[in-house]
């Protein structure tokens, strides 16, 4: 590794800059009423108040949501986001391990970050998402970030999702959860948090596993690769689809009522992970997610709040053919090592809020390729030894005053990116390697309140995505390579919106248009191989959500979301106008019920909801990197459960009328192949009915 140059860099403070803020970050000191209409504007409410394992014994309604959640089947957290979320698409990759599109950003265009660390896997095919490494029984909440309004997280482009997880707390609680589901869906795991005023700790543990599930045709997960490549053979057809084992915990120290330290390590084992959408399934992977911080709070004048964190997450990626018919099964090695800081203070002044820091992050992320059959290594420069380092700094400044609610941001990041193995298939055509990328951006908001019920926010933003090593630097074949010439993205993006919410009501919308700069993308080159380049593109939409409380305990929500991307300039043998990635129009409608004490009974609850989701045909795509239309679908879902005193019982039937149907496209390619052949679609599970039974204490 080429760690020297770290030492030499330079720090590089930023102070400025453009333009907006929509909707995302909660001003802190407002009256009741404004804060409650503001909140309830940004995504990081929704998610707070609707995407919420823990139980609040003092907030009724954090309860209610909380429930609301775990009556969803919880395979994975795609899943559940894709559901709860009208402007988010999934994206299937088999039964566990999906991932999440959001306005038209996804897979390296959207971050995934981990109690604000970053957390990304190691296959360069992705299919191990960064989501797939996270359990849901330690989940607090979730808080999703759209567009280029924060400028404290560093290397993402259409928005983020930060994953909070549960914290130790004093006294004794915990959390016993069983699920189980068709297909031989079952899952159970438990969660223990206790301590005194000083030390408080948590452990918990998770298995979970599940057969092969059958689309609403009645095909099972295996039929997608048949007459392709690399299809599955007799052991493959019987296998299981995933099975899973996670183990974390956590110890934090408070020595007074101003410092905290927070000391956590989660363990991850998952086995043969069937993903037929490319040529390898996964037939091991570990992950070691480790974090350590120190909160101090109330310093004096200059900090309210002073936070330091170090985290490390490693995963070990192990894909394989064995379950595959291929004259010669392969199997791959790949690791994958983030390592990083963040120093940050918040001051309040007599003027406004400032929160300022610095980041630094270091990936070394590598791959080899392996004979099954001999052991043989075939190709040691898959993933060459890639080192990824950036270092950041960032300030943010918020001001409140009467109607108004003003926010500034400015970002610097300095990027270094180099391969410490040869480059065997790029070099001969570039002899570029070590890249350095100096990367400025910011934004500024406003928010104004028409009354204490509504409210008018909007705002311009610019931010990068810098190249991944697979993008830059993967040596899969002679004839598909990475591209180490590629520029970072900018997304310079604009938004507005308006949000309402009076009594029973509730309206919002919102709406966006980011223009892309070097946007990266893949190129099937006049020179006959595959790899990645620069293009210009364009992305717009919007969505709109509404609900109301009617009588006796229901209330009625719905929603509506939709986007496009159009190319501005052309990869190679590609003229295609429309811009790949980009899911259609998307609608959601459901009917809710709750009853904090059905049939006058105390300590109960009552809830349940039906749902129907509907998605357009997907027309507007790109075939020349191999997208395929998909046809329009509409689903209904049913969830319901009972409480009664600690004991929740949850049942519910996702696809109600067993639909056969897909949800996205995707038009990356299959990396750990070698090839860049594009991978197949894989359909929605069939009719899916679940049950979970947990017992709080």
């Amino acid at each position: 590794m080429n760690s020297g140059g770290l030492n030499k860099k330079s720090l590089f403070v930023a102070v400025i800059l453009l333009l907006v803020y929509g909707f995302s970050y909660a001003q802190g000191e407002k009256s009741e009423d404004t804060l409650l209409l503001t909140d309830s504007s940004e995504e990081i409410f929704q998610l707070d108040t609707i995407v919420v394992t823990g139980t609040a014994s003092d907030n009724k309604t954090q309860e209610i949501e909380s429930r609301k959640l775990k009556s969803h089947k919880e395979v994975d957290l795609a899943e559940i986001l894709s559901n709860e979320l009208v402007e988010v698409q999934m994206i299937r990759k088999s039964g566990y391990g999906n991932e999440v599109s959001m306005r038209g950003f996804g897979q390296e265009n959207m971050k995934v970050l981990l109690d604000g660390g970053m957390l990304e896997g190691a296959c360069g095919s992705r299919k191990d998402p960064s989501l797939s490494h996270i359990n849901m029984l330690t989940v607090q909440k979730l808080v999703i970030q759209q567009g280029p309004f924060d400028v404290t997280k560093p290397g993402y482009l259409g928005g983020y999702i930060d994953v909070i997880t549960k914290k130790p707390k004093p006294g004794f609680e915990g959390e016993i959860l069983t699920k189980i589901g068709s297909y031989g869906f079952h899952s159970g795991g438990m969660t223990t948090s206790g301590g005194n005023d000083k030390v408080q700790g948590l452990i918990g543990y998770n298995f979970s596993e599940s057969d092969q599930y059958e689309d609403g045709s009645g095909n099972r997960l295996w039929t997608v690769r048949e007459g392709q490549a690399a299809s599955y053979n007799d052991e493959g057809r019987d296998e299981k689809a995933f099975q899973k084992h996670d183990v974390w915990g956590k110890l934090q120290f408070t020595p007074s009522e101003n410092h905290t330290i927070l000391l956590e390590h989660t363990y991850g084992n998952a086995q043969n992970i069937l993903t037929p959408r490319v040529s390898f399934d996964t037939e091991e992977e570990i992950s070691n997610l480790t974090k350590a911080s120190w909160e101090m709070r109330d310093l004096g004048d200059l900090s309210e709040k002073l936070s330091l964190s170090f985290f490390r997450n490693e995963v070990d990626h192990s894909p394989s053919q064995e379950f595959r018919n291929v004259a010669v099964p392969k199997n791959n090695d790949v690791e994958s090592v983030i390592t990083g800081g963040t120093i940050q203070n918040r001051t309040e002044t007599g003027f406004a809020t400032l929160t300022y820091g610095i980041d630094l992050t270091h990936r070394d992320w590598w791959g080899d390729v392996y004979n099954s059959l001999t052991g043989t290594k075939i190709n040691d420069n898959l993933i060459p030894s890639v080192e990824t380092i950036n270092l950041g700094a960032y300030l943010q400044v918020d001001k409140t005053f009467e109607k108004w609610s003003l926010g500034l941001g400015g970002r610097y990041d300095r990027f270094q990116q180099e391969a410490d193995e040869e480059l065997l298939f790029s070099g001969t055509i570039t002899d570029e390697n070590r890249q350095v990328d100096d990367l400025l951006g910011g934004h500024i908001s406003a928010k104004y309140f028409l009354n204490e019920h509504g409210m008018v926010f909007g705002g311009v933003g610019r931010n990068y995505r810098t190249p991944t090593s697979t993008e830059r630097y993967i040596q899969g074949s002679a004839t598909y390579f990475g591209n180490p010439e590629l520029k970072p993205t900018a997304n310079t993006e604009f938004d507005l919106g308006f949000a309402y919410e009076r009594g029973r009501w509730m309206f919002r919308t919102k709406v966006f248009y980011s223009d892309l700069e070097d946007y990266i993308y893949q190129e099937e080159t006049v020179a006959g191989y595959r790899s990645y380049t620069n293009i210009d593109a364009h992305i717009w939409g919007g969505d709109i959500k509404a609900g109301v409380d009617l009588m006796y305990g229901f209330s009625l929500e719905g929603g509506l979301a939709y986007q496009r991307g159009r190319k501005d300039s052309f990869p190679d043998n590609n003229d295609d106008k429309d811009l790949g990635q980009i899911a259609p129009f998307k609608g959601k409608l459901a009917l809710h019920y709750n009853s904090d004490k059905p049939f006058g009974k105390e300590n109960t609850g009552l809830f349940g909801t039906v749902e129907w989701v509907h998605s357009e045909a997907a027309r507007d795509i790109d075939a020349d990197v191999g997208e395929q239309r998909l046809a329009a679908w509409d689903i209904m879902n049913l969830r319901m459960g009972y409480q009664f005193k600690s004991y929740t019982l949850n049942i519910g039937v996702d696809n109600v009328f067993d639909r056969d149907y897909t949800v996205a496209n995707s038009y990356e390619w299959d990396v750990v192949g070698g090839t860049g052949a594009n991978p197949a679609i894989v359909s929605e599970p069939g009719r899916f009915l679940y049950a979970t039974i947990g017992m709080n204490w």
